[in-house]
């Protein structure tokens, strides 16, 4: 103490493999993960533990394999069942198979196991999941059949089939989805 007043610098606490195995089963407990991506975390809490935000040395990047590898062997990590989650998961909030594909790529699912998923979801023909993805993302944020009555103005159809493509849907798609009736759209959903 100097002048009455405490010595306010952050004392960080030395990694160890304890540390790192305890962030883990933190992080496990609140979110799904993929191999990779449990790796990022474990390399981003380490770089927040080390001085200077320096990055993990090659003892540290050790025992964050280990970690994660570990956390495989335990049956916590499951890359194939993560990446089919996520992608029911995105797919039920609107996003198109591209989208999807990147985000699994983003977190870290391998290119294999992304395809697997993503061939399974279009091996029936009578179902297009981009179609139903555009409906469930007409749905979610209230466009065309879901549109309220009085917000009906051409300029607001517009920025609406804008808003579609950017997130991703074809012109094509998003004319044929804007056109469909409320029952159609909801047929696709179930």
């Amino acid at each position: 103490m100097t002048n009455g007043r405490k010595d306010t610098a952050k004392k960080t606490k030395p990694v160890s493999k304890a540390y790192l195995e305890r962030a883990a089963l933190h992080y496990l407990g609140r979110f799904n993960s993929s191999h990779a991506n449990l790796m990022r975390v474990l390399e981003r809490k380490v770089r927040r533990r080390n001085e200077d935000n320096a990055p993990p040395s090659p003892e540290q990047l050790g025992w964050i394999t280990l970690v994660a590898d570990q956390c495989v062997a335990y049956g916590y990590v499951d890359d194939a069942l993560y990446a089919r989650q996520r992608f029911e998961s995105l797919l039920r909030k609107g996003k198109p198979l591209r989208v999807i594909k990147q985000d699994l790529h983003y977190k870290g699912v391998p290119d294999a196991i992304a395809e697997a998923v993503i061939a399974e979801a279009t091996r029936d023909p009578d179902m297009d999941p981009d179609l139903k993805a555009a409906a469930a993302y007409v749905r979610r944020r209230r466009f065309g059949a879901f549109r309220r009555a009085d917000k009906t103005d051409e300029r607001k159809i517009e920025k609406e089939k804008s808003a579609m493509m950017r997130a991703g849907f074809s012109y094509q798609m998003v004319k044929n989805i804007m056109a469909s009736s409320e029952d159609e759209l909801l047929n696709l959903l179930s």
